[in-house]
Parts: C-alpha cells; sequence; structure tokens
C-alpha cells in the first residue's frame, strides 16, 4: 500500500516523528485491508501518544462526526470533556465557517477512506493562538465504508506551556 495522504502530497517523512509514528501504527493494523477496524486499534502500543488522540464517529454529515473518546490532552487544550460532542458543538455555532472547513476535512476521510494530514491553529486560553498537526486515520468494520475516524491533534508544547 502506498503512503497516500491527503493533504501530505506524499513526503511521509516531512511528518513529526509522533505523527508518523500514529500513522505506522495505523498501517500496521491495516495488514492487507484497506483500512482497519475499530477493534484493531492497539491502544498499549502508543502508551505515550494516547493523550493526543480522539476517536469520531462518523456522521453522515462530517459536522456531526461524534467524540467517542479524547485524549487527555486534547480536552486540556479544549477546556472540558468532549465525549459525544460534536465537531459542530466543540467549534461552536459562531464560527459556521471554521466547522464548514474542518468538517471539510473529515468529510474527505470519509469519502475516500484515505488518511489526511493538516496544520492548523486555533485560539488557546489567553495565549494566543496555538499551532498543531492533525492526522485524520479512517476505520471501518466492513473494510470499505468509513464509520470511525482515529484521530492525532498534536499541539505545539512549547504554547501550552505559555512560553
Amino acid at each position: 500500500m502506498a503512503d497516500e495522504i491527503i493533504g501530505l502530497g506524499g513526503r511521509i517523512e516531512a511528518l513529526a516523528p509522533q505523527v508518523r509514528r500514529l500513522y505506522e501504527a495505523w498501517k500496521r493494523w491495516c495488514g492487507t485491508r484497506r483500512m482497519p477496524a475499530r477493534a484493531d486499534i492497539a491502544p498499549e502500543q502508543l502508551r505515550d501518544l494516547l493523550p493526543f488522540v480522539a476517536i469520531f464517529a462518523a456522521a453522515p454529515d462530517p459536522a456531526d462526526c461524534r467524540y467517542e473518546l479524547a485524549g487527555t490532552m486534547i480536552e486540556t487544550v479544549q477546556g472540558r470533556s468532549l465525549k459525544g460532542l460534536t465537531i459542530r458543538d466543540t467549534v461552536g455555532p459562531g464560527a459556521p465557517y471554521a466547522v464548514a472547513g474542518i468538517a471539510s476535512i473529515y468529510a474527505q476521510v470519509i469519502a475516500s477512506g484515505l488518511p489526511s494530514f493538516s496544520r492548523g491553529s486555533m485560539s488557546y486560553q489567553d495565549r494566543g493562538y496555538i499551532e498543531f498537526d492533525r492526522l485524520l486515520l479512517p476505520l471501518s468494520s466492513d473494510g470499505t465504508t468509513v464509520d470511525h475516524i482515529l484521530a492525532g491533534i498534536f499541539y505545539d508544547k512549547d504554547l501550552l506551556r505559555g512560553r
């Protein structure tokens, strides 16, 4: 299987080490399949990355993709528990363009069954903006239809510390 990642253009070596590790684990879990199932995820293989990992249930409207779980760092940055919330819920009604932009990234993963990499920034408490890398990895219980998305959201740690 080729290293085809939407938004990366085949430059897998350009990924930060922790992002690349999550991607490589996903590829191992794929085996000979196009994408692994949620049940194939082996969290014990990525203990140090778990604070940066989330699982979303896919939805026909990608803005309604719902957090089934979120790592502690993701929840710390968001300032709340995310379980059960949708992308629309976490961004809020006052930012429809932001919801649409984020949802479009998830829509590509759901439609194509391919991983996606993107960089972004978000307002963080009283410290201005924090940058992050986002890796979205499709999961499928039937091997064809994306029913979950494994996300790695890796934040600039220096900004989190207020430096």
